[in-house]
Order: C-alpha cells, then structure tokens, then sequence
C-alpha cells in the first residue's frame, strides 16, 4: 500500500540508474569481517558509486563489515554477479561502459582481475554468470540492447567465446538477463517493448530464441525460482508481477491469474525466493514496504502473512535479499534520508512472515543501491 506519510521522491528505479549513476561511494570505517573457509558475503555494488560493497554474513543473519570496503570498481553498476564457487565477481557499469571482474577471499577482499576488464563501447547494463561458473553473459546499450557471451578463463580473466552477439528485438532498453539452474535458458525482459525473450543456450554461449510473450509496462529484473519452473518479471510502471511456466523447451506460458498485483503504485522491484521456491519476496520502493508471496504449485502467487512489510520510515526499498540459511531477508535502500544505502534485516518467520530484527541496519557506503545489485557469496 502507497504511504504518503515517506519520504517519497518520484523515481523510476532502473530507468533513472544512468543518469543518477554519476556519484563516487563515500569511505567507510570498518572492522575486519570473521574469515574461514566456507565464509559467506554480501556482495552490493551501487549505480551512483564507483565501488562495490561486502558485508560478511554469519549462520545466524549477522552482518560485518569487511576491511577496506567498499572497494574500488567501475562506476555506475546496474548489476553484479558471482560464480558458482563465491570467488569470482564481475559487475556491469552503465557510466564507465565496462565490465570489472574481482577475486573475492576468504577474508572478503576484493582483488581486481588484471584481464577481466572490458570495454564494451557503450553502457554495460547486466552481467550474469552461467551455474557452471565457465561463462559471463552481458547485455549492453541504451534503448537497445544486445547479449554476448564471455568465456570465464582459469585466471577469472574474460575472452568471447566466438559467439555472435545477439541483438535483442525492439525497444528493449536496461535489459537484464535470467538463467534457469540448468544452464540451459536465459531470458531477459524488455523495458521498453514490455515483453519478455527467451533463448536456449547452445555451445560457446551461442543463444537462439524460442519464445517471446507479452509482459507488463517496464518490465524488468526477471527471476527465476530455484526449482527452475517458474519465471517472474517486475512490471514498474503498472504495479505488477508477470509470472509464467517455464516449458522443457524454454517457452513461456502465462500462470493462471498472472499478472499479480503488488499494491498501490508499489514501484515493485527484483523478486527474489526462498531456497525451496515456495516464497518469494519484492521491494516494493514506491510503497516503502516489502511485499511477500506464496508460491502455490502452479505458480499462482498469494499474500503472505501480514504482507506487504514496512521499511525503515525514510527509505525506498531498492533490494532483497532472501537468506534461507540464517532465515533472514536483507532490505537494501535504493535512496534513504541517510545518504548512503543501508542494509536492513528481517527475520523470517515459520509462515514465511517478516519482522523486524531490531539489529541496527549497517552502511554500505554506496550510493543508489538499484538493479540485480546484490548476491549472497557462499564460498
């Protein structure tokens, strides 16, 4: 539900992230995170920052902040992505056009990759790696965008793998790429065409489409559950969540009742599940809350309990986080009255209802958290 009692600048989340990606990430004072073999990180990067965030994260949901972040990075990273391993990352940047890659230790370090720096010619919008951890896919452009494909090389250093770019079909502008667990389809959705594209993954990251289906005004951020059956997109211009089944050849069949309304002029915002795809929490920015769903076995989604759940009063919620280890969900400020994001913990309940930890919220130092900007890194 829309409260007008928060603070609430007109915003278009992905839409204004170039423009507002002009800002430097301001310093933080930390403390050194707790390191073992089989830490875990959040990792955050920040589309008005030239830096990129890690937190350590416990089995308990408790967040520390890692020496020397935030680290120095490109500037103006819509996206970011980890492999498989939690060792590797490499952000998209829309201001410095480029893709950066990091080895992240098991002190929560990052250390820059001398050869996975890439020019891109124009503004890097998202970058994702495959689940085996051998490929990079990057989509880039202004109001149309295409896909290519990167071989991740021992090193971590980033080479085409030879296949041909693929341009994405019409006005598809900030499109941001999906893959299901299998590694066998990707998907992105077109802000500008309102319509969400499908592509089998063939050898080298070669991609050949197979379906194309309606989806909402500005749609973006597609998510995948992680049982691999169901897609859904953020629809921010109409308040919505588009969800479809995700065929055994790729194609897309709207789930029944789809698209799910989030609210009053929600701005909803990366829908992201719990590990046994039977939940699914949304920042809902506009709304200054988190909207929380079940997932039915057809895909159909239905409030949780007590959903949708307020943020801290002055923010806008930009990202979630689900931890299904800790059984905690991290609210990320795309703007607060603060300044710099801060990151916000909730606990999550038996029937899948949040709460607030009460725990304080801890500063990333970046600036306009916004976009598939933040993954858990389990090493």
């Amino acid at each position: 539900m829309f409260r007008s009692k928060r603070f609430r600048p007109r915003r278009w989340a992905a839409g204004l992230a170039v423009v507002l990606a002009l800002g430097s990430g301001a310093g933080l004072d930390s403390a050194v995170a707790l390191a073992d073999s089989g830490a875990r990180y959040l990792v955050i990067t920040g589309a008005g920052s030239s830096n990129i965030s890690v937190l350590g994260l416990d089995r308990l949901g408790t967040l520390s902040k890692v020496a020397g972040s935030p680290f120095a990075s490109g500037t103006g990273a819509l996206s970011v992505t980890i492999t498989p391993d939690g060792r590797k990352v490499y952000t998209a940047n829309t201001v410095s056009g480029t893709v950066e890659g990091f080895h992240l230790g098991t002190d929560g370090t990052l250390t820059p990759i001398a050869d996975a720096h890439l020019d891109l010619g124009g503004p890097g919008v998202g970058v994702l790696a495959s689940p085996d951890g051998r490929t990079v896919f990057v989509t880039t452009g202004v109001a149309t965008n295409e896909i290519r494909a990167y071989a991740i090389t021992g090193s971590g250093g980033l080479v085409p793998t030879g296949a041909a770019p693929v341009r994405i079909p019409g006005l598809s502008g900030l499109s941001m790429p999906a893959i299901t667990p299998d590694g066998r389809f990707l998907f992105t959705a077109g802000w500008l065409e309102a319509t969400v594209f499908s592509y089998a993954v063939g050898p080298n990251g070669a991609l050949t489409q197979v379906d194309a289906v309606p989806a909402g005004l500005m749609s973006t951020l597609p998510g995948i559950s992680p049982d691999g059956r169901f897609l859904y997109t953020s629809n921010e211009a109409d308040g919505s969540m588009s969800g479809y089944a995700i065929g055994a050849d790729g194609r897309l069949t709207p789930i029944p009742g789809s698209p799910f309304r989030t609210g009053l002029m929600p701005l909803p915002h990366g829908a992201m599940f719990t590990a046994d795809s039977k939940r699914l929490y949304i920042a809902e920015a506009m709304a200054g809350d988190i909207a929380g769903f079940r997932i039915a076995d057809n895909g159909v989604l239905s409030p949780l309990p007590g959903s949708p759940y307020p943020a801290p009063a002055g923010t806008l919620p930009g990202r979630v986080l689900v931890d299904s280890v800790s059984e905690r969900v991290f609210l990320i400020d795309t703007l607060t009255l603060q300044g710099t994001s801060r990151v916000h913990t909730y606990a999550m309940a038996a029937d899948g209802s949040l709460s607030r930890t009460g725990v304080p919220s801890v500063d990333t130092g970046l600036l306009f958290s916004d976009g598939p900007d933040a993954f858990v890194a389990t090493q």
